[in-house]
């Protein structure tokens, strides 16, 4: 029997739910998508509205009724509010108990584990729930596994991205102080290092980006590559841009560090963080940065970019992708899948009805770690 929602998005009011709607809009896919949100701003659910989208303001948490007997009548739930080590396994276990499809930009490593062990209970209620499904992890999975469709079995895929500190919302700046609770792959969780104790990678990003400091983060590339791609290791290097705001990130993230404290200090901590944002309002943007290389001794394939395009963008587009191939029916793998799983070639068909465009992401042929030769991205796909 069909559901009268297509889709129903879940913290629809956030800056990068928003930026999923405004590429759901872009592609005319607003048709039967329902946006949700607990507190609408006035400004931002008549932006939705204008968009041609349907609004309701509910808790999803706290009204625990309403939001699964809505459930019971969508097709695909669009989780977007964050943080995922909250919310990801509390909204997917009611889609799985509603039989709901499910979608999300999950990006906290802790939570991915336990989010997978759910594949067995989504399988039998006949439903795909695909999590991570923004930019990082998102895009680049689906990067990598085009490469490795491409290149067969590889050893080694190392990722590293570096943001704009004035992307740096709220909700973000929490998402990266948790990046810094390494996750060992058996889902064990560390305090956030010392300054000494911090693995550091220096990166050359194409411009407008450059040079930037980066550190290993938790992220669930690592966790999802080898579990469903010939891949044997993986690892995450990011940043915030420039290193100051770096630095800043880091040290209040281990004065407020929720693995060794009640969470009393994370508002006061925020706090801080927003008065070093306020001291650098008219600092001059200097963009984001993507590079991934996927290869065996340095040997393989590199994807870079450098762009001034914003963070919102770059995770809510690839989220309007996913969740329009959900509704069309062209992710069938049932149970809990990441971004990996999702065909290259339907990605991208997709994204270019969804894009605002630009970006700049080349594909380089690696030799003994070097990038020798500029080829097509295309050409990697069927």
């Amino acid at each position: 029997m069909a559901r009268k929602w297509k889709a129903v998005v879940v913290g629809a009011g956030g800056a990068q739910a928003q930026a999923m709607l405004r590429a759901l809009a872009r592609g005319k896919a607003t048709e039967g998508v329902l946006a949700l949100d607990r507190a609408w701003r006035s400004e931002t659910l008549d932006a939705t509205r204008q968009m041609g989208f349907e609004t309701l303001q509910l808790d999803a948490l706290e009204n625990a009724a309403e939001f699964d007997s809505l459930l019971q009548d969508t097709a695909v739930v669009a989780n977007m509010a964050g943080p995922y080590y909250r919310t990801g396994t509390a909204i997917l276990d009611r889609a799985i108990a509603a039989k709901t499809n499910y979608i999300d930009i999950a990006d906290d490593a802790d939570v991915t584990l336990p989010m997978l062990e759910r594949t067995k209970a989504a399988e039998a209620a006949g439903i795909t729930a695909l999590i991570g499904m923004g930019s990082s992890p998102g895009t680049t999975n689906i990067l990598i596994r085009a490469a490795v469709d491409r290149l067969g079995a590889v050893d080694d895929v190392d990722i590293f991205w570096a943001v704009d500190v004035q992307d740096i919302t709220a909700a973000a700046l929490r998402h990266f102080w948790h990046c810094f609770n390494l996750v060992d792959p058996d889902g064990t969780t560390h305090d956030v290092p010392g300054w000494d104790s911090l693995e550091f990678r220096d990166v050359e990003f194409p411009q407008p980006v450059g040079r930037q400091k980066l550190v290993r983060l938790a992220h669930p590339e690592p966790i999802t590559l080898p579990r469903f791609l010939p891949v044997k290791r993986a690892s995450n290097f990011g940043g915030v841009a420039p290193e100051e705001a770096l630095v800043t990130a880091w040290a209040l993230a281990h004065i407020a560090d929720e693995q060794r404290s009640d969470g009393s200090l994370t508002d006061p901590a925020a706090k801080l963080f927003k008065s070093y944002m306020d001291r650098r309002a008219n600092a001059p943007r200097i963009g984001s940065g993507l590079l991934i290389d996927v290869h065996t001794n340095g040997n393989g394939l590199r994807f870079s970019s450098g762009s001034e395009g914003r963070m919102d963008d770059s995770t809510g587009i690839p989220a309007a992708v996913g969740l329009i191939l959900m509704c069309e029916g062209r992710v069938t793998v049932k149970g809990v899948i990441s971004a990996e799983m999702v065909e290259p070639k339907d990605f991208f068909q997709v994204l270019r009805t969804v894009s605002e465009g630009g970006g700049g992401l080349t594909l380089w042929r690696l030799e003994d770690g070097q990038a020798v030769e500029r080829l097509r991205i295309r050409d990697l796909l069927p």
